[in-house]
């Protein structure tokens, strides 16, 4: 694996989600002086995932016949621009439709990167390159409330996203100079690997649903964690706080569980995955209970932990199905599985939030990662009983 090459897309990660979070700091205030509801906050968080889920597919699938260095400089650039349009939005819809294209922007980024990685990752390494690229992507996604709190409080608003846009352009203009390209290993039969195809393999079901389960645990806790703290006094300050170190600890206990997960067989790595994704079921379920901002930390930090644990497993399973579906083809699919729980989250919070308070999304999404890990147990248990059989 070259270094360098490596390095470049770990900035890509980084400048990628760096403004998934940003704004999250500013939500209270942002309610506060356009009136918006429930479904507007989730809207507004949605429109990231919306856009990204749409394009990804197509991206991925693409990037595997004519090469992957055009779609990563293409999205850089977008994200450099509509970094400085975020000052401007004056109402919900248009901060709506800003999301929307930071989203595209995203989209062209991410499965990129993670399939260029994929493709570079040396047999028997994946769960620690890819650990190392997660590792990135949640520091980059913790960073983003913890400027957005600390430089928008020192600074104003307007300076969050002049400097999201400074990270843009710089790491745009690396990219164009210093990445080479890549080209997928086309599959030789796409209609075996297409996504109706693959959607035959219970394995395949168990890690699209795994990776859904652990960005809804994500969604919420970014979207609506905000709303919950003003509840006990919480200020903007400590808001970003909460998120970025819950956030943060995903992205550095990445590379340890990575390794471990490289020492797995794939049941191991199941339940690996099994039993991350039940440590941030549980913390959304006691956050209604926290009483304020130390409490809050504690829950927010399980978060981050369950992600750290589950998703280098899901990211090494990931690297498998790719070897054999065209690894930019795979990395937009599971992408936009993650994309859907983005956008799908968000906007069911808001909607039970308008109707039942915000504590009652915290419920009902720790309902609903239980039924997601039962559905996540079931696959699996299909899978290695057909195994079985086969011995």
């Amino acid at each position: 694996m070259k270094k360098s090459t490596y390095c470049i897309l770990l900035i890509c990660a980084f400048s990628a989600v760096i403004g998934l979070g940003i704004i999250s700091p500013f939500m209270p205030a942002f309610i506060e002086k356009h009136g918006a509801n429930g479904f507007w906050i989730g809207m507004i968080f949605a429109g990231f995932g919306i856009s990204r889920a749409i394009i990804m597919p197509l991206v991925g699938r693409v990037s595997d016949k004519t090469g992957k260095k055009v779609f990563v400089s293409s999205g850089l650039l977008i994200f450099t621009i509509i970094s400085l349009f975020y000052p401007l939005a004056r109402n919900v819809y248009e901060m709506t439709a800003i999301r929307l294209i930071h989203g595209l922007a995203a989209g062209l980024i991410m499965p990129i990167v993670m399939a260029y990685v994929g493709e570079i990752a040396e047999k028997g390494r994946e769960g620690l390159r890819m650990g190392t690229l997660n590792m990135v992507f949640y520091i980059g996604l913790a960073t983003g409330p913890f400027l957005g709190g600390i430089i928008g409080e020192n600074y104003g608003f307007d300076a969050v996203f002049h400097l999201m846009g400074i990270i843009g352009a710089f790491t745009f203009f690396i990219v164009l100079f210093f990445l080479p390209d890549s080209k997928g290993v086309l599959v030789s039969d796409p209609a075996e690997w297409g996504f109706r195809a693959l959607m035959r393999y219970n394995f395949v079901k168990a890690v699209l649903l795994s990776a859904l389960l652990i960005t809804l645990t994500t969604a919420v806790f970014i979207s609506f964690l905000p709303s919950l703290a003003t509840l006990v006094d919480v200020d903007p300050d400590h808001i970003g706080i909460i998120i970025s170190i819950g956030i943060f600890l995903a992205g550095v206990l990445q590379v340890p569980f990575g390794r471990f997960s490289d020492r797995l067989d794939r049941a191991g790595k199941f339940i690996q995955i099994g039993s991350g994704t039940t440590i941030g079921m549980t913390a959304l379920f006691a956050m209604p209970f926290c009483p304020g901002f130390d409490a809050l930390l504690v829950a927010g930090s399980l978060v981050g932990l369950g992600a750290a644990i589950a998703v280098p497993a899901i990211s090494s399973l990931s690297v498998t199905i790719g070897h054999k579906a065209g690894m930019g083809a795979w990395m937009g699919i599971i992408n936009t599985a993650r994309s859907v729980g983005l956008a799908i989250t968000p906007l069911l919070a808001g909607i039970f939030m308008d109707h039942w308070g915000v504590d009652t999304v915290f419920y009902l999404f720790g309902l609903l990662a239980l039924f997601g890990l039962l559905g996540l147990g079931y696959f699996v248990f299909k899978r290695f009983r057909m195994d079985i059989r086969r011995a």
